[in-house]
């Protein structure tokens, strides 16, 4: 009788550590906080998009029948538009794919999910300053020193600085991107002075810099090798058609081809593939089913 009751007493000890692992194995695949969910596009995410396509439509019509082009014909100013509006609609999908997966990325190991959200916030403000300096230019693209010109790069390096700050933070780290920003700000001038786009250069410099930190911060807390995706047409791709712009910045046809391959295949493409990264990780980490049962949130 002792025998069989201590061995009903193991059997009890061996199955409540069983029941206590499964547990902790569960409450791995699903952290505390926002569910993990498949679906970005909820109700309220509908009614902005909504608001997105009324002000962008109004927005373009008046940009369509705005004085001719200089030398660029009506297709290309088209496209030149579209592709100059599209990133207006990927970034808010970037911000709510981050807002869904903030607490699953903090349990991986993300800083900050604030410096993520300003630093997109940051990113509008940049493609809104491009925007009004290839109006400017009458979108006819040439390497030129405008105030415009200055915010996009300004904005540009600093998005990209708090996107890598919401991944990790390092004060030695946070002063070389300081630094980056104040030689901008002394080089920049400069070449506007001496009408000298070597000037520039520094600002490039500075761009694969803070691009370098950002995708090792991500790697290491997404673990995932296709994040080297992102730095490769976000700014490989993106300054390869730069360099073409500027060898062929007076034809007519060239130009605005090359002008819409920059931000198409460069810049929005390295977007869109780091929103598809931060979406699928959870699926792909901690092997989740893509789909669940239980219905999506409909909140923002």
């Amino acid at each position: 009788m002792i025998e069989i009751d201590r061995t009903q007493r193991s059997d009890a000890i061996v199955s409540s550590i069983n029941r206590i692992m499964e547990q902790q194995q569960q409450n791995l695949k699903e952290p505390r906080g926002k569910r993990i969910e498949g679906v970005i596009f909820g109700a309220a995410f509908a009614i902005a998009a909504v608001y997105f396509l009324v002000t962008f439509s109004g927005f373009g019509y008046a940009l369509w029948t705005s004085p001719e082009t200089a030398g660029i014909s009506s297709g290309w100013k088209l496209a030149l538009i579209v592709t100059h509006l599209l990133p207006f609609a990927i970034i808010p999908v970037t911000m709510r794919v981050f807002f869904q997966r903030e607490d699953y990325l903090i349990s991986q190991g993300m800083h900050s999910p604030f410096a993520i959200q300003l630093g997109l916030a940051f990113l509008m403000v940049a493609l809104s300053s491009e925007f009004g300096w290839h109006i400017q230019q009458e979108w006819f693209y040439h390497d030129d020193f405008t105030t415009l010109n200055f915010m996009f790069y300004a904005f540009l390096i600093s998005a990209f600085a708090l996107w890598a700050d919401g991944f990790a933070r390092n004060k030695y780290i946070d002063f070389l991107f300081t630094a980056s920003l104040i030689a901008i700000s002394i080089f920049y001038p400069l070449g506007a002075k001496f009408d000298n786009p070597q000037f520039k250069i520094p600002i490039f410099i500075a761009l694969i810099i803070v691009f370098s930190f950002l995708t090792y911060r991500a790697y290491k807390v997404l673990r995932d090798w296709r994040i080297i995706f992102f730095p490769i047409f976000s700014v490989g791709v993106n300054l390869f058609f730069v360099f073409l712009l500027d060898r062929h910045e007076s034809s007519p046809i060239l130009n605005p081809l090359f002008h819409v391959l920059h931000d198409l295949v460069g810049t929005e493409t390295g977007i869109l593939i780091f929103t598809y990264l931060v979406y699928i990780n959870p699926f792909r980490k901690l092997d989740l089913p893509f789909r669940q049962d239980k219905p999506a949130r409909t909140d923002i």
